[in-house]
């Protein structure tokens, strides 16, 4: 399998949406390729041709303009639906988009979360897509659970986004140790 490349872009530096991308993709006995980590600031350079970007969070006084050229021409942005920076945000190149977030309009939301000892979300498809290996993947929805109360629904969303574009099926994401780990 060719080797991919995905980027996290955002303001914090250290996230965890790179293990739990890396941990899904191990879970699913897939190669997603390189996964690095951006911080988004001022004076950062992105390098270019990266297959897969992730917008999870934005600045009011920055373009993302260098940002998206990242991405190679064909490639995929997943984006945060609910990032307001986000909003009206215009594409140079030919890509895919695919949304996740809170917002109605996402492609991957979320339509329940529930806290005990650990969090429960109902994760959502809204719209059908396409993985990266031609596997449609029509509406539905699967429960995600994780005993990590410091991650962000966004950040979970963000992270089942990547696995399934990248071919993790459903069930694996699911049962992924990373998110049951501890879960009643």
């Amino acid at each position: 399998m060719a080797s991919r490349s995905v980027v996290l872009v955002e303001n914090r530096k250290l996230t965890p949406i790179s293990s739990l991308i890396a941990d899904l993709c191990e879970i699913s006995e897939m190669d997603c390729g390189e996964i690095s980590v951006k911080g988004l600031s001022d004076d950062e350079r992105l390098s270019r041709n990266h297959n897969i970007m992730v917008l999870n969070e934005g600045r009011p006084n920055l373009s993302l303009a260098r940002a998206l050229d990242a991405v190679i021409a064909g490639g995929v942005i997943i984006m945060n639906s609910d990032e307001r920076n986000f909003a009206g945000l215009r594409l140079s190149k030919p890509v895919r988009l695919i949304t996740y977030g809170y917002n109605p309009k996402s492609t991957v939301t979320a339509s329940s979360i529930v806290v005990h000892e650990y969090i429960s979300i109902q994760c959502c498809i809204q719209r059908q897509f396409t993985t990266l290996s031609g596997t449609v993947l029509e509406p539905q929805e699967f429960m995600v659970r994780t005993n990590q109360m410091e991650l962000a629904t966004g950040d979970i969303l963000a992270a089942v986004s990547v696995a399934m574009l990248l071919g993790a099926s459903i069930d694996k994401i699911s049962q992924a140790s990373l998110f049951v780990a501890g879960c009643v």
